[in-house]
């Protein structure tokens, strides 16, 4: 029986000012820093065997405070969603300059390409094929650092869900998700889990 930890990267300054941050690398906040030192105390009791992580800084930065004992790995199919012409843009503006495309993202985000970026689609086979890698690993206890919209596709993924899922849950800066992987069949456990931190910004669209 393997268990995974899927936990989203501390805060950043773009999440507290509404900005798409996509592939932007862009280090902690203050308080995101303040968040992974609360997750490292969550996790001083829970041994884990290997830490993936997003290579973006954000969530390195992350897994590097949460699990000292560890070099984590960082995995290319663990990366943010390509945002493209989003990226680095305020959302009060996206939503003036795609107003067509932001009712989409607001009602129906499976159905988007973003411009010059990813779909949901594309995020979905490349975290379809990290599970692989880790159901068939060695590792019992692994722990992935990574970004909101992968692992809201990773547990969709786990989960069955194929459409109209992303707004189906909420995902905290910092939060922790416990996914466990038995006889073939994942079932989720936990679902951001915040009692840890002092503080969150609920972030929304």
């Amino acid at each position: 029986m393997k268990r995974i930890y899927l936990i989203r990267h501390g805060e950043t300054e773009s999440n507290r000012k509404g900005i798409f941050r996509g592939r932007l690398d862009i280090p902690l906040s203050q308080n995101g820093r303040e968040q992974a030192a609360d997750l490292r105390r969550y996790f001083d009791n829970i041994p884990v065997d290997v830490v993936y992580t997003s290579p973006l800084q954000r969530a390195v930065e992350t897994a590097e405070t949460v699990f000292p004992g560890h070099t984590p790995v960082k995995e290319k199919w663990l990366n943010n969603l390509d945002l493209g012409e989003w990226s680095g843009m305020e959302k009060s503006l996206v939503k003036e300059r795609f107003p067509q495309m932001w009712e989409d993202w607001v009602k129906r985000p499976e159905s988007i390409r973003f411009p010059g970026g990813e779909r949901l689609l594309d995020v979905l086979k490349r975290a379809s094929l990290f599970f692989e890698k880790v159901a068939f690993g060695e590792a019992e206890t692994v722990a992935a650092v990574s970004h909101r919209s992968v692992l809201k596709v990773l547990i969709a993924f786990c989960m069955g869900m194929e459409k109209n899922y992303y707004w189906r849950f909420h995902l905290d800066n910092a939060s922790v998700s416990l996914l466990i992987l038995d006889r073939k069949r994942f079932t989720l456990v936990k679902l951001n889990d915040t009692h840890h931190l002092k503080q969150t910004v609920m972030e929304w669209y």
